[in-house]
């Protein structure tokens, strides 16, 4: 397992998403790409507070975005609207050499290729109203990024992730539609102080539906996640910093179980629901969890373990409260014991492990 003004606060976890200021409507253009036209070459020549307008049609391209304050605007997130598939040829950006095939990619103005450090970010692009389909890579892939924006994207069956972005903060992923996805559908990571706000958005058919790892100050909040190996993850993988200071909120993830074989990274996955695995510092309230079921680690409805296996911490100071979690298997809510301060309160629920945690 691999990576306005909206102020969230969820139960003390200190989520905060702030834009920068956009350049002023006087001073912005909007530059029309038509089918047949290059959308790197329009994105080229946009300047901070431009909108690159896609019109409807197919475009074979792959286009990769390290400029402030550019919005690459579709005609529609669906088939019949802007469609991105992959060119015969992958352009030999800086983004496709290191990160794999990707459809869209937000990238950091500078950054060191050998370490991964980020020297200097791209701010405030925005990706919205459009399909990215079928790169071996990501559909929309962010790195080093700050105030970035995906909404009303659709990504559909995309190598590695759907809708990602590592070592970012201050994200928003809004109203997507990520399926097909062989890692994760939508994935935060390396990310300290992410700040970063995944909500009302829909993950279904992917491996892990919602996935974060290495990343803290996370807020998933009312997203539809189901038909994945893994509906929801929280994994400490061993790095430093850990995960957690999350909240997965008001969530419904239902029958997350299809089966994802042993890989390198992982153990099969099937039938999760909601996975805190060494995640710390972590909330999750008043979700809709039902009928994930599996024989694996990860199976059930709420799981909380520790991340020994990945060498990871234990999952401390973790809060479950008021969830509904019904017809799970083996339990709808499991807890390994380990731990300190993990709490479970007034969920609705059939079975737990160990029991007396239904209500």
């Amino acid at each position: 397992m691999r990576k306005s003004v909206i102020a969230v606060c969820a139960a003390g976890l200190g989520i905060a998403l702030i834009s920068g200021t956009a350049a002023s409507a006087s001073t912005s253009r909007t530059i029309v790409v038509r089918p047949g036209q290059s959308i790197q070459a329009a994105v080229d020549r946009a300047h901070p507070g431009d909108t690159v307008l896609v019109k409807r049609g197919i475009y074979h391209q792959s286009v990769q975005i390290r400029k402030d304050g550019i919005t690459l605007r579709g005609s529609g997130d669906f088939y019949g609207g802007t469609v991105i598939v992959p060119p015969k040829s992958i352009p030999k950006t800086l983004c496709n050499q290191v990160f794999g095939p990707t459809g869209i990619c937000i990238l950091a103005k500078k950054v060191d290729v050998k370490t991964g450090a980020v020297i200097k970010p791209v701010r405030n692009d925005k990706v919205t109203a459009l399909l990215v389909k079928g790169f071996a890579g990501s559909g929309v892939f962010g790195y080093g990024t700050v105030g970035m924006r995906v909404l009303r994207v659709a990504a559909i069956n995309n190598g590695e992730y759907g809708i990602s972005r590592f070592e970012s903060r201050d994200t928003l992923f809004a109203h997507d539609i990520a399926t097909g996805s062989g890692e994760a559908g939508f994935y935060v990571g390396d990310s300290p102080h992410a700040d970063t706000v995944m909500r009302d958005n829909k993950a279904y058919g992917n491996a892990l539906g919602i996935f974060i790892r290495h990343a803290r100050h996370i807020l998933v909040k009312d997203n539809r996640v189901s038909g994945n190996c893994q509906g929801i993850l929280v994994l400490d993988d061993g790095q430093p910093g850990g995960a957690g200071n999350t909240g997965v909120v008001r969530n419904s993830v239902f029958k997350n179980n299809k089966f994802c074989p042993k890989s390198e990274d992982a153990p099969p996955l099937q039938g999760g629901g909601i996975l805190l695995l060494g995640a710390t510092h972590t909330l999750v309230a008043h979700n809709g969890v039902f009928g994930n079921s599996g024989k694996q680690f990860n199976s059930g409805g709420i799981v909380v373990v520790s991340a020994q296996m990945f060498k990871g911490s234990n999952p401390d100071f973790d809060t479950v409260v008021g969830n509904a979690a019904f017809r799970n298997h083996p339990a709808d809510l499991i807890w390994d014991g380990t731990g300190i301060g993990v709490r479970f309160k007034a969920n609705h629920c059939g079975t737990s492990i160990p029991p007396g945690f239904c209500h």
